[in-house]
C-alpha cells in the first residue's frame, strides 16, 4: 500500500517514506468478522489504519453492558495514541466484518528518525482533531438521563435539523451506554413530545429550542 494514502504520510518526500520503511515494519493482515484486534489492558506498539471493512471500539461496563467509543467505516487512523506511549488500551476493537489493515510496528521509531515537520504537523493535527471528537462524545455520556444523551447527541451532530444515523439502533444504543428498548421508548416518548420525527435512516428535529432546554 502507499503510504501517502494515510493523511499523516500523504506530504511526505519520497526520502522521508524510504526512511520510515527502513526504520518500521508494516505489514497488511486480513481480520475476520468478530476476530479481535486488540483487547483492553493490552500493550502494543503498533499504529493500525483501516484500508477497508469495519471496526468498532468499545468498553464493556461492570455490568457487562457494551459502549461503541468509535465505529469506523472508512479508511482511518486507531491506536495511534497508545502505540506512542506504550500504554495499555483503555478499550478493544474487533471488525465487524471481514476487515483488511495496515499495521505499522514499533510506531516510535518514526520519531526517533530525521523526519520532516510535515509529519510532526500531520500527527498533531490528527491529535488535535481527535481530541475534539472525545470531547464531543464525553458531552454525550457525562448527561445525568437517556433524553438528555438524545438531545446532546442530535445538537452535536445536526445539519440543517436533520441527523444522519449511519448505525443500527442497537449499536446507536450502545453509543449512549443504553439498552435498545430503552432508546427505541424514550425516541417513541420525544415524537409524542413533538421534539423530533424518524426516518429510516435520519432523525429530523422538530423543535430545537426544546431540545436544548432538556440540556
Amino acid at each position: 500500500m502507499n503510504l501517502r494514502c494515510i493523511s499523516i504520510f500523504n506530504n511526505l518526500s519520497d526520502e522521508d517514506l524510504s526512511c520510515i520503511r527502513k526504520n518500521v515494519n508494516i505489514e497488511e493482515k486480513l481480520y475476520k468478522k468478530g476476530e479481535q484486534i486488540f483487547r483492553v489492558g493490552e500493550v502494543a506498539s503498533h499504529m493500525y489504519y483501516l484500508i477497508e471493512g469495519s471496526i468498532l471500539v468499545y468498553k464493556i461496563d461492570p455490568n457487562g453492558k457494551r459502549f461503541i467509543i468509535k465505529k469506523f467505516n472508512d479508511p482511518s487512523i486507531f491506536g495511534e495514541v497508545y502505540s506512542y506511549l506504550a500504554e495499555p488500551f483503555d478499550f478493544s476493537a474487533e471488525a465487524e466484518r471481514d476487515s483488511k489493515i495496515l499495521i505499522i510496528h514499533d510506531f516510535r521509531k518514526i520519531f526517533e528518525t530525521d523526519i520532516s515537520k510535515e509529519f510532526l504537523k500531520s500527527y498533531i493535527d490528527l491529535l488535535s482533531k481527535k481530541c475534539i471528537q472525545l470531547s464531543r462524545t464525553n458531552q454525550i455520556t457525562s448527561q445525568s438521563t437517556l433524553r438528555q444523551k438524545i438531545a446532546k447527541y442530535l445538537l452535536l451532530n445536526q445539519e440543517d435539523l436533520k441527523v444522519s444515523i449511519n448505525q443500527s439502533r442497537e449499536e446507536w444504543a450502545d453509543i449512549l451506554a443504553t439498552t435498545r428498548p430503552s432508546l427505541s421508548r424514550e425516541l417513541s416518548n420525544m415524537i409524542d413530545d413533538g421534539l423530533i420525527s424518524l426516518a429510516d435512516k435520519s432523525v429530523e428535529i422538530k423543535d430545537i429550542k426544546k431540545l436544548g432546554d432538556i440540556i
